[in-house]
Protein backbone atom coordinates (compact mmCIF):
# COMPACT_ATOMS: atom_id res chain seq x y z
CA UNK A 1 0.00 0.00 0.00
CA UNK A 2 1.05 3.33 -1.00
CA UNK A 3 1.18 5.51 1.70
CA UNK A 4 1.07 9.67 0.88
CA UNK A 5 2.40 11.91 2.89
CA UNK A 6 0.30 14.11 5.24
CA UNK A 7 0.47 17.12 3.34
CA UNK A 8 -0.72 15.59 -0.28
CA UNK A 9 -3.62 14.27 1.91
CA UNK A 10 -5.15 17.56 3.48
CA UNK A 11 -6.20 18.81 0.14
CA UNK A 12 -7.94 15.17 -0.74
CA UNK A 13 -9.90 15.82 2.69
CA UNK A 14 -10.98 19.03 2.18
CA UNK A 15 -12.27 18.58 -1.05
CA UNK A 16 -14.29 15.93 0.30
CA UNK A 17 -15.95 17.67 3.14
CA UNK A 18 -16.28 20.81 1.02
CA UNK A 19 -18.26 18.52 -1.71
CA UNK A 20 -20.22 17.54 1.44
CA UNK A 21 -20.70 21.54 2.67
CA UNK A 22 -22.31 22.83 -0.37
CA UNK A 23 -25.09 21.03 -0.97
CA UNK A 24 -25.79 20.90 2.76
CA UNK A 25 -24.99 24.84 2.70
CA UNK A 26 -27.62 24.90 -0.72
CA UNK A 27 -30.41 23.20 0.69
CA UNK A 28 -30.38 25.38 3.74
CA UNK A 29 -29.97 28.62 1.48
CA UNK A 30 -32.98 27.25 -0.19
CA UNK A 31 -35.09 26.34 2.67
CA UNK A 32 -34.50 29.84 4.08
CA UNK A 33 -35.16 31.75 0.41
CA UNK A 34 -38.36 29.49 0.33
CA UNK A 35 -39.62 31.07 3.47
CA UNK A 36 -39.01 34.47 2.80
CA UNK A 37 -40.74 34.32 -0.39
CA UNK A 38 -43.99 32.64 1.49
CA UNK A 39 -43.40 35.89 3.99
CA UNK A 40 -43.12 38.25 1.02
CA UNK A 41 -46.31 37.04 -0.21
CA UNK A 42 -48.41 36.82 3.14
CA UNK A 43 -47.10 40.43 3.31
CA UNK A 44 -48.33 41.43 -0.20
CA UNK A 45 -51.47 39.94 0.74
CA UNK A 46 -52.16 42.05 4.09
CA UNK A 47 -51.16 45.19 1.87
CA UNK A 48 -53.64 43.89 -1.08
CA UNK A 49 -56.30 43.06 2.05
CA UNK A 50 -55.78 46.66 3.37
CA UNK A 51 -56.14 48.66 0.26
CA UNK A 52 -59.11 46.71 -0.80
CA UNK A 53 -60.25 47.84 2.83
CA UNK A 54 -59.19 51.08 2.23
CA UNK A 55 -60.49 51.76 -0.96
CA UNK A 56 -64.06 50.03 0.18
CA UNK A 57 -63.98 52.52 2.75
CA UNK A 58 -63.70 55.10 0.57
CA UNK A 59 -66.30 53.93 -2.03
CA UNK A 60 -68.49 53.87 1.34
CA UNK A 61 -68.07 57.09 2.52
CA UNK A 62 -68.58 58.71 -1.22
CA UNK A 63 -71.58 56.24 -1.82
CA UNK A 64 -73.01 58.14 1.70
CA UNK A 65 -71.90 61.78 0.75
CA UNK A 66 -73.97 60.82 -2.49
CA UNK A 67 -76.63 59.89 -0.47
CA UNK A 68 -77.12 62.94 2.06
CA UNK A 69 -79.96 65.61 0.55
CA UNK A 70 -78.75 68.34 -1.51
CA UNK A 71 -77.86 71.60 -0.10
CA UNK A 72 -77.59 74.78 -1.67
CA UNK A 73 -73.83 75.70 -1.60
CA UNK A 74 -72.51 78.88 0.79
CA UNK A 75 -70.25 80.65 -0.36
CA UNK A 76 -66.82 80.50 1.53
CA UNK A 77 -66.65 84.22 2.44
CA UNK A 78 -64.50 86.13 4.51
CA UNK A 79 -62.98 85.05 8.09
CA UNK A 80 -63.24 87.64 10.32
CA UNK A 81 -62.70 85.95 13.95
CA UNK A 82 -60.16 83.82 13.56
CA UNK A 83 -59.75 81.05 11.20
CA UNK A 84 -63.66 79.35 10.83
CA UNK A 85 -64.60 81.00 13.86
CA UNK A 86 -66.73 83.69 12.27
CA UNK A 87 -67.53 84.52 8.46
CA UNK A 88 -69.33 86.62 6.08
CA UNK A 89 -70.24 86.54 2.64
CA UNK A 90 -73.37 86.66 0.63
CA UNK A 91 -74.25 86.83 -2.87
CA UNK A 92 -75.97 89.15 -5.32
CA UNK A 93 -78.34 87.38 -8.33
CA UNK A 94 -79.33 89.91 -11.34
CA UNK A 95 -82.19 88.61 -13.90
CA UNK A 96 -83.51 90.28 -16.24
CA UNK A 97 -86.93 87.63 -17.50
CA UNK A 98 -89.38 87.42 -20.54
CA UNK A 99 -91.83 85.95 -20.91
CA UNK A 100 -95.54 85.98 -23.13
CA UNK A 101 -98.70 84.47 -22.92
CA UNK A 102 -97.91 82.11 -19.97
CA UNK A 103 -101.04 82.53 -18.61
CA UNK A 104 -104.41 81.28 -20.88
CA UNK A 105 -102.22 80.73 -24.13
CA UNK A 106 -104.20 82.98 -26.23
CA UNK A 107 -102.72 86.09 -27.44
CA UNK A 108 -106.13 87.80 -29.22
CA UNK A 109 -104.94 91.12 -27.00
CA UNK A 110 -108.04 90.99 -25.18
CA UNK A 111 -105.82 90.33 -22.18
CA UNK A 112 -102.28 91.87 -21.58
CA UNK A 113 -99.73 88.87 -20.11
CA UNK A 114 -96.80 89.56 -21.29
CA UNK A 115 -94.38 90.58 -18.85
CA UNK A 116 -90.70 92.13 -19.04
CA UNK A 117 -88.65 92.88 -15.64
CA UNK A 118 -85.84 92.74 -14.23
CA UNK A 119 -84.88 91.30 -10.79
CA UNK A 120 -82.04 91.77 -8.69
CA UNK A 121 -81.68 90.26 -5.27
CA UNK A 122 -78.67 90.33 -3.07
CA UNK A 123 -78.01 88.09 0.21
CA UNK A 124 -75.25 88.30 2.81
CA UNK A 125 -74.92 85.78 6.12
CA UNK A 126 -72.56 85.61 8.79
CA UNK A 127 -71.65 82.02 9.71
CA UNK A 128 -70.32 81.30 13.55
CA UNK A 129 -69.09 78.09 14.70
CA UNK A 130 -67.83 78.97 17.95
CA UNK A 131 -66.80 74.91 18.39
CA UNK A 132 -65.86 72.13 16.22
CA UNK A 133 -69.83 70.56 16.39
CA UNK A 134 -71.60 73.82 16.60
CA UNK A 135 -72.53 76.13 14.02
CA UNK A 136 -74.89 79.17 13.66
CA UNK A 137 -75.97 80.77 10.60
CA UNK A 138 -77.82 84.00 9.31
CA UNK A 139 -79.00 84.98 6.13
CA UNK A 140 -80.44 88.35 5.16
CA UNK A 141 -82.34 89.00 1.94
CA UNK A 142 -84.04 91.18 0.02
CA UNK A 143 -85.87 91.21 -3.76
CA UNK A 144 -86.69 93.99 -6.20
CA UNK A 145 -88.46 93.80 -9.49
CA UNK A 146 -88.48 96.32 -11.88
CA UNK A 147 -89.75 96.80 -15.78
CA UNK A 148 -93.44 96.59 -17.24
CA UNK A 149 -96.01 93.79 -15.99
CA UNK A 150 -98.83 93.64 -18.50
CA UNK A 151 -100.58 90.56 -16.05
CA UNK A 152 -104.03 90.19 -16.32
CA UNK A 153 -104.57 89.93 -12.72
CA UNK A 154 -103.18 93.56 -11.06
CA UNK A 155 -100.04 91.81 -9.75
CA UNK A 156 -98.29 95.15 -9.23
CA UNK A 157 -94.23 94.89 -9.67
CA UNK A 158 -92.66 95.87 -6.64
CA UNK A 159 -89.44 95.39 -3.98
CA UNK A 160 -90.30 92.66 -2.24
CA UNK A 161 -89.13 92.63 1.96
CA UNK A 162 -86.31 92.07 3.31
CA UNK A 163 -86.39 89.33 5.68
CA UNK A 164 -84.23 86.55 7.21
CA UNK A 165 -83.93 83.92 5.17
CA UNK A 166 -82.53 81.54 7.15
CA UNK A 167 -81.58 81.77 11.02
CA UNK A 168 -80.32 78.32 12.40
CA UNK A 169 -78.70 76.90 15.41
CA UNK A 170 -76.91 73.55 15.08
CA UNK A 171 -75.24 71.30 17.23
CA UNK A 172 -73.73 67.71 16.27
CA UNK A 173 -72.98 64.57 17.67
CA UNK A 174 -74.32 65.42 20.91
CA UNK A 175 -72.06 64.00 23.42
CA UNK A 176 -70.82 61.27 21.11
CA UNK A 177 -73.96 59.67 20.17
CA UNK A 178 -73.69 60.70 17.02
CA UNK A 179 -77.03 62.63 16.49
CA UNK A 180 -77.18 66.59 15.13
CA UNK A 181 -80.21 68.68 15.72
CA UNK A 182 -80.63 72.00 13.40
CA UNK A 183 -83.28 74.54 14.82
CA UNK A 184 -84.44 77.49 13.03
CA UNK A 185 -85.49 78.62 9.28
CA UNK A 186 -83.35 76.64 7.03
CA UNK A 187 -83.24 75.11 3.56
CA UNK A 188 -85.06 71.78 3.18
CA UNK A 189 -83.95 69.66 0.27
CA UNK A 190 -84.26 65.90 -0.49
CA UNK A 191 -83.28 63.80 -3.38
CA UNK A 192 -84.50 65.88 -6.70
CA UNK A 193 -86.90 68.13 -4.62
CA UNK A 194 -89.93 65.81 -5.93
CA UNK A 195 -91.97 66.65 -2.47
CA UNK A 196 -89.71 69.01 -0.19
CA UNK A 197 -87.91 72.04 -1.16
CA UNK A 198 -89.84 75.15 -1.74
CA UNK A 199 -91.39 75.95 1.68
CA UNK A 200 -92.16 79.43 0.67
CA UNK A 201 -93.46 79.10 -2.99
CA UNK A 202 -95.74 82.61 -2.96
CA UNK A 203 -92.30 84.32 -3.04
CA UNK A 204 -91.01 82.79 -5.98
CA UNK A 205 -87.18 82.25 -5.73
CA UNK A 206 -86.55 85.16 -3.24
CA UNK A 207 -86.30 82.33 -0.71
CA UNK A 208 -86.98 78.27 -0.27
CA UNK A 209 -86.77 78.03 3.86
CA UNK A 210 -88.66 76.14 6.45
CA UNK A 211 -89.28 77.04 9.70
CA UNK A 212 -88.41 73.55 11.41
CA UNK A 213 -86.73 71.51 13.44
CA UNK A 214 -84.64 68.59 12.27
CA UNK A 215 -83.19 65.73 14.47
CA UNK A 216 -80.75 63.52 12.87
CA UNK A 217 -79.38 60.31 13.34
CA UNK A 218 -76.57 59.06 12.43
CA UNK A 219 -76.01 55.16 12.16
CA UNK A 220 -73.98 52.47 10.36
CA UNK A 221 -76.61 52.31 7.11
CA UNK A 222 -76.73 56.27 6.80
CA UNK A 223 -78.84 58.90 8.53
CA UNK A 224 -82.60 59.23 9.87
CA UNK A 225 -83.87 62.61 9.58
CA UNK A 226 -87.04 63.69 12.08
CA UNK A 227 -88.47 66.60 10.60
CA UNK A 228 -91.08 69.13 12.11
CA UNK A 229 -91.64 72.80 10.18
CA UNK A 230 -94.65 75.20 10.43
CA UNK A 231 -95.47 76.61 7.67
CA UNK A 232 -98.46 78.54 8.15
CA UNK A 233 -99.09 80.51 11.56
CA UNK A 234 -102.24 82.61 10.91
CA UNK A 235 -103.50 83.07 14.66
CA UNK A 236 -102.01 81.87 17.70
CA UNK A 237 -104.44 78.55 18.06
CA UNK A 238 -103.84 75.41 16.05
CA UNK A 239 -106.94 74.95 14.60
CA UNK A 240 -105.78 77.26 11.11
CA UNK A 241 -102.36 76.42 11.17
CA UNK A 242 -100.88 73.77 8.35
CA UNK A 243 -98.02 71.95 9.76
CA UNK A 244 -95.32 69.41 8.11
CA UNK A 245 -94.10 66.17 10.11
CA UNK A 246 -92.05 63.60 8.74
CA UNK A 247 -89.40 61.07 8.86
CA UNK A 248 -86.08 60.86 6.45
CA UNK A 249 -84.16 58.21 5.86
CA UNK A 250 -80.46 57.85 3.68
CA UNK A 251 -79.44 54.58 3.30
CA UNK A 252 -76.44 53.00 1.54
CA UNK A 253 -75.02 49.34 1.74
CA UNK A 254 -71.92 47.59 1.65
CA UNK A 255 -72.94 44.59 -0.34
CA UNK A 256 -74.12 46.78 -3.56
CA UNK A 257 -71.78 49.63 -4.52
CA UNK A 258 -73.24 52.80 -5.41
CA UNK A 259 -76.64 52.03 -4.52
CA UNK A 260 -78.75 54.54 -2.03
CA UNK A 261 -82.50 53.93 -0.53
CA UNK A 262 -84.21 56.57 0.82
CA UNK A 263 -87.59 55.46 2.20
CA UNK A 264 -89.55 58.60 3.65
CA UNK A 265 -93.23 59.10 5.36
CA UNK A 266 -94.78 62.82 5.45
CA UNK A 267 -97.66 64.33 6.93
CA UNK A 268 -99.14 67.44 5.91
CA UNK A 269 -101.95 69.16 7.70
CA UNK A 270 -103.56 72.17 6.21
CA UNK A 271 -106.21 73.07 8.94
CA UNK A 272 -107.89 76.29 7.83
CA UNK A 273 -111.08 76.03 5.42
CA UNK A 274 -111.11 77.42 2.14
CA UNK A 275 -111.68 81.24 2.18
CA UNK A 276 -113.22 82.00 -1.15
CA UNK A 277 -115.70 84.66 -2.34
CA UNK A 278 -117.52 85.70 -5.24
CA UNK A 279 -118.21 83.47 -8.06
CA UNK A 280 -116.32 80.98 -9.83
CA UNK A 281 -113.62 82.84 -12.64
CA UNK A 282 -114.22 86.31 -10.29
CA UNK A 283 -111.33 86.61 -7.69
CA UNK A 284 -108.05 88.29 -8.40
CA UNK A 285 -104.83 87.48 -7.46
CA UNK A 286 -103.40 87.88 -5.31
CA UNK A 287 -106.29 88.42 -2.71
CA UNK A 288 -105.40 87.86 0.89
CA UNK A 289 -106.30 85.91 2.69
CA UNK A 290 -107.87 84.34 -0.08
CA UNK A 291 -107.06 80.86 0.11
CA UNK A 292 -108.90 77.93 -2.34
CA UNK A 293 -107.44 75.50 -1.43
CA UNK A 294 -109.51 73.12 0.97
CA UNK A 295 -108.75 71.53 3.99
CA UNK A 296 -106.49 68.76 4.04
CA UNK A 297 -104.83 66.37 6.03
CA UNK A 298 -102.71 64.17 3.52
CA UNK A 299 -99.83 61.43 4.43
CA UNK A 300 -97.48 60.04 1.63
CA UNK A 301 -94.95 56.76 2.07
CA UNK A 302 -92.46 57.03 -0.32
CA UNK A 303 -89.15 55.75 -1.41
CA UNK A 304 -86.37 57.51 -3.37
CA UNK A 305 -83.59 54.74 -4.88
CA UNK A 306 -80.67 56.05 -6.71
CA UNK A 307 -77.81 53.68 -8.56
CA UNK A 308 -74.46 54.93 -9.98
CA UNK A 309 -71.75 53.01 -11.57
CA UNK A 310 -69.39 52.67 -14.62
CA UNK A 311 -70.75 50.32 -17.49
CA UNK A 312 -67.33 51.09 -19.39
CA UNK A 313 -64.27 52.80 -19.18
CA UNK A 314 -64.87 56.47 -18.59
CA UNK A 315 -68.67 55.48 -19.57
CA UNK A 316 -71.27 56.40 -16.22
CA UNK A 317 -74.97 55.71 -15.75
CA UNK A 318 -76.57 57.01 -13.02
CA UNK A 319 -80.23 55.39 -12.52
CA UNK A 320 -82.70 57.22 -10.33
CA UNK A 321 -86.23 56.47 -9.28
CA UNK A 322 -88.91 57.78 -6.51
CA UNK A 323 -92.33 56.70 -5.84
CA UNK A 324 -95.27 57.40 -3.27
CA UNK A 325 -99.04 56.65 -2.29
CA UNK A 326 -101.15 59.37 -0.65
CA UNK A 327 -103.94 58.79 1.34
CA UNK A 328 -105.78 61.03 3.93
CA UNK A 329 -108.75 63.44 3.92
CA UNK A 330 -109.62 66.81 1.46
CA UNK A 331 -112.87 68.77 3.25
CA UNK A 332 -114.43 70.88 0.61
CA UNK A 333 -116.22 73.10 2.92
CA UNK A 334 -116.30 76.73 1.55
CA UNK A 335 -115.45 75.81 -2.18
CA UNK A 336 -117.79 76.34 -4.59
CA UNK A 337 -119.38 73.29 -6.79
CA UNK A 338 -116.69 71.72 -8.18
CA UNK A 339 -118.09 71.64 -11.96
CA UNK A 340 -115.16 70.76 -13.94
CA UNK A 341 -114.61 72.50 -17.16
CA UNK A 342 -116.67 70.74 -20.55
CA UNK A 343 -118.44 68.56 -17.74
CA UNK A 344 -121.72 69.19 -16.25
CA UNK A 345 -122.15 70.19 -12.86
CA UNK A 346 -124.18 67.04 -11.94
CA UNK A 347 -121.24 64.92 -12.77
CA UNK A 348 -121.47 61.68 -10.81
CA UNK A 349 -120.28 62.12 -7.81
CA UNK A 350 -118.96 65.58 -7.86
CA UNK A 351 -121.53 68.65 -6.31
CA UNK A 352 -118.02 68.30 -3.36
CA UNK A 353 -119.66 71.04 -1.23
CA UNK A 354 -122.70 68.17 -0.58
CA UNK A 355 -119.82 65.87 -0.05
CA UNK A 356 -117.73 67.84 2.39
CA UNK A 357 -115.18 65.38 3.65
CA UNK A 358 -113.79 63.27 0.69
CA UNK A 359 -111.15 60.42 0.98
CA UNK A 360 -107.88 61.05 -1.25
CA UNK A 361 -106.21 58.28 -3.04
CA UNK A 362 -103.31 59.57 -5.26
CA UNK A 363 -99.85 58.44 -6.56
CA UNK A 364 -96.74 59.75 -7.85
CA UNK A 365 -93.17 59.11 -9.35
CA UNK A 366 -90.59 58.90 -11.59
CA UNK A 367 -88.06 57.01 -13.27
CA UNK A 368 -84.90 58.33 -15.25
CA UNK A 369 -81.25 57.34 -16.27
CA UNK A 370 -78.15 59.63 -17.48
CA UNK A 371 -75.34 58.09 -19.61
CA UNK A 372 -72.30 59.94 -19.49
CA UNK A 373 -69.22 59.91 -21.32
CA UNK A 374 -66.25 60.83 -19.71
CA UNK A 375 -63.24 60.58 -21.91
CA UNK A 376 -65.07 62.22 -25.37
CA UNK A 377 -64.53 65.22 -26.31
CA UNK A 378 -66.76 67.72 -24.45
CA UNK A 379 -68.10 65.47 -22.02
CA UNK A 380 -71.39 64.31 -23.68
CA UNK A 381 -74.14 62.95 -21.15
CA UNK A 382 -77.75 62.00 -22.08
CA UNK A 383 -80.98 61.46 -19.93
CA UNK A 384 -84.28 60.57 -20.18
CA UNK A 385 -87.23 59.48 -17.93
CA UNK A 386 -90.93 59.78 -17.32
CA UNK A 387 -92.82 61.88 -14.15
CA UNK A 388 -95.99 61.10 -13.07
CA UNK A 389 -98.38 62.63 -11.07
CA UNK A 390 -102.32 60.93 -10.61
CA UNK A 391 -105.40 63.27 -11.38
CA UNK A 392 -108.54 63.41 -9.92
CA UNK A 393 -111.31 61.61 -11.85
CA UNK A 394 -114.55 63.20 -11.60
CA UNK A 395 -116.64 59.75 -11.89
CA UNK A 396 -115.49 58.81 -8.26
CA UNK A 397 -116.22 59.51 -4.60
CA UNK A 398 -112.44 59.46 -3.75
CA UNK A 399 -110.09 62.48 -4.92
CA UNK A 400 -107.11 60.98 -6.54
CA UNK A 401 -105.35 64.23 -7.67
CA UNK A 402 -101.93 64.53 -6.53
CA UNK A 403 -100.40 66.88 -3.63
CA UNK A 404 -96.54 67.45 -4.25
CA UNK A 405 -96.31 68.81 -0.42
CA UNK A 406 -93.39 71.51 -0.99
CA UNK A 407 -92.54 70.41 -4.11
CA UNK A 408 -93.63 74.07 -6.26
CA UNK A 409 -90.57 75.26 -7.87
CA UNK A 410 -90.03 75.35 -11.02
CA UNK A 411 -88.33 71.49 -11.63
CA UNK A 412 -89.74 70.98 -15.14
CA UNK A 413 -90.21 74.54 -16.51
CA UNK A 414 -89.64 77.67 -15.30
CA UNK A 415 -92.00 78.60 -18.16
CA UNK A 416 -94.92 76.30 -17.50
CA UNK A 417 -94.63 76.69 -13.94
CA UNK A 418 -96.81 80.04 -14.22
CA UNK A 419 -100.01 78.58 -16.12
CA UNK A 420 -100.42 75.93 -13.19
CA UNK A 421 -102.56 76.75 -10.71
CA UNK A 422 -103.06 75.42 -7.14
CA UNK A 423 -104.37 71.93 -7.40
CA UNK A 424 -107.91 72.99 -6.94
CA UNK A 425 -107.77 75.85 -9.75
CA UNK A 426 -110.93 74.90 -10.82
CA UNK A 427 -112.78 75.98 -7.71
CA UNK A 428 -112.58 79.17 -9.21
CA UNK A 429 -111.15 79.17 -12.88
CA UNK A 430 -108.23 81.81 -11.69
CA UNK A 431 -104.51 82.08 -10.12
CA UNK A 432 -103.99 81.91 -6.42
CA UNK A 433 -100.85 82.44 -4.74
CA UNK A 434 -99.78 78.30 -4.62
CA UNK A 435 -98.88 78.71 -7.71
CA UNK A 436 -96.99 75.79 -9.29
CA UNK A 437 -98.66 72.83 -8.16
CA UNK A 438 -97.64 69.34 -10.26
CA UNK A 439 -100.88 67.42 -10.50
CA UNK A 440 -102.46 65.16 -12.71
CA UNK A 441 -99.48 65.04 -15.45
CA UNK A 442 -97.32 62.87 -17.18
CA UNK A 443 -94.09 64.09 -18.72
CA UNK A 444 -91.84 62.06 -20.70
CA UNK A 445 -88.69 63.48 -21.07
CA UNK A 446 -85.42 63.46 -23.02
CA UNK A 447 -82.21 65.99 -22.55
CA UNK A 448 -78.09 66.18 -23.96
CA UNK A 449 -75.70 67.91 -22.35
CA UNK A 450 -72.22 69.01 -23.39
CA UNK A 451 -69.18 70.70 -22.13
CA UNK A 452 -67.58 72.34 -24.47
CA UNK A 453 -64.99 73.65 -22.27
CA UNK A 454 -64.59 73.09 -18.49
CA UNK A 455 -66.29 76.98 -18.15
CA UNK A 456 -69.09 76.21 -20.50
CA UNK A 457 -71.96 73.53 -20.45
CA UNK A 458 -74.91 73.60 -22.85
CA UNK A 459 -78.03 71.65 -22.61
CA UNK A 460 -81.11 70.73 -24.72
CA UNK A 461 -84.51 69.55 -23.01
CA UNK A 462 -87.62 68.05 -24.43
CA UNK A 463 -90.76 67.58 -22.49
CA UNK A 464 -94.30 66.39 -23.25
CA UNK A 465 -96.72 67.12 -21.13
CA UNK A 466 -99.81 64.94 -20.77
CA UNK A 467 -103.19 64.50 -18.78
CA UNK A 468 -104.50 61.76 -16.77
CA UNK A 469 -107.62 63.33 -17.04
CA UNK A 470 -108.99 65.77 -19.20
CA UNK A 471 -110.43 67.89 -17.19
CA UNK A 472 -108.55 71.09 -19.13
CA UNK A 473 -111.11 73.84 -20.72
CA UNK A 474 -110.25 72.33 -24.00
CA UNK A 475 -111.29 68.85 -22.51
CA UNK A 476 -108.53 66.92 -24.38
CA UNK A 477 -105.07 64.83 -22.73
CA UNK A 478 -102.40 66.32 -24.20
CA UNK A 479 -100.68 69.81 -22.33
CA UNK A 480 -98.09 70.67 -24.90
CA UNK A 481 -94.89 70.53 -25.98
CA UNK A 482 -91.91 72.16 -23.98
CA UNK A 483 -88.48 73.29 -25.54
CA UNK A 484 -85.45 74.20 -23.47
CA UNK A 485 -82.15 75.46 -24.67
CA UNK A 486 -79.70 76.33 -20.74
CA UNK A 487 -76.41 77.74 -21.72
CA UNK A 488 -74.08 78.22 -18.50
CA UNK A 489 -70.69 79.78 -18.08
CA UNK A 490 -68.44 80.13 -14.91
CA UNK A 491 -66.55 83.67 -15.84
CA UNK A 492 -64.30 83.42 -12.44
CA UNK A 493 -64.40 81.33 -9.19
CA UNK A 494 -66.69 84.01 -7.90
CA UNK A 495 -68.98 85.54 -10.92
CA UNK A 496 -71.17 82.92 -12.84
CA UNK A 497 -74.20 83.05 -15.55
CA UNK A 498 -77.06 81.53 -18.36
CA UNK A 499 -79.63 82.31 -20.37
CA UNK A 500 -82.35 80.18 -20.50
CA UNK A 501 -85.38 80.15 -23.41
CA UNK A 502 -88.46 77.98 -23.63
CA UNK A 503 -91.00 77.60 -25.84
CA UNK A 504 -94.03 75.55 -25.48
CA UNK A 505 -96.88 74.74 -27.61
CA UNK A 506 -100.08 73.85 -26.01
CA UNK A 507 -102.60 71.19 -26.67
CA UNK A 508 -106.04 70.10 -26.72
CA UNK A 509 -106.27 69.88 -23.26
CA UNK A 510 -106.59 73.97 -23.73
CA UNK A 511 -108.81 73.88 -26.60
CA UNK A 512 -107.91 74.37 -30.60
CA UNK A 513 -107.28 78.03 -30.49
CA UNK A 514 -104.69 78.23 -27.95
CA UNK A 515 -101.30 80.02 -28.67
CA UNK A 516 -98.15 79.41 -28.06
CA UNK A 517 -95.90 80.70 -25.14
CA UNK A 518 -92.17 82.13 -24.52
CA UNK A 519 -89.98 82.58 -21.69
CA UNK A 520 -86.18 83.59 -21.79
CA UNK A 521 -83.88 84.69 -18.78
CA UNK A 522 -80.64 85.57 -18.19
CA UNK A 523 -78.68 85.50 -15.38
CA UNK A 524 -75.58 86.67 -13.66
CA UNK A 525 -74.78 85.59 -10.05
CA UNK A 526 -71.38 86.88 -8.37
CA UNK A 527 -70.51 85.14 -5.19
CA UNK A 528 -68.27 86.42 -2.32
Amino acid sequence: MIRRPLIQTIPFALCFVLLGFVPLQAAENTGDLEQRVKQLEQQLTELKTLLQAEKEEEEKEKAAEAAKPAEPEKPAGMTLLGKGTLQVGGDIRFRPEYFDNVWDYNDDGATEDSREVIRFRPRVFLDWKPADNMEAYIRMTKEWVYGQDNEHFGYDVEGKDAMFDNAWGEWKDIYGSGVNLRIGRQDLIYGEGFVVLDGTPQDGSQTISFDAAKLTVNHDLGATDLLFAKMVELNSQLADDEDLYGIYNKLTFDQVEGLGLEPYFLSRSKRARANITGAPGTVSYPFSPYDPSPREQTYLVGMRATYKTDIATDVTLALAAEGGKEFGQVEFTGSPVLDYANLAATSSGYSRNAANDVDRDAWGGYINGTLTFNAVPWKPSFKAGVTYFSGDDPSTEDYEGWDDFYAQWPKYSELYVYTLYDGFKFATRGNDPEVGMWSNMIIPEAMITVKPTDRLTQSLRYLYYLAEESIGPGGGDERGHNLQWLTQYVFTDNLSGHFLGEWFAPGDFYGPDADDAFYARIELMYKF
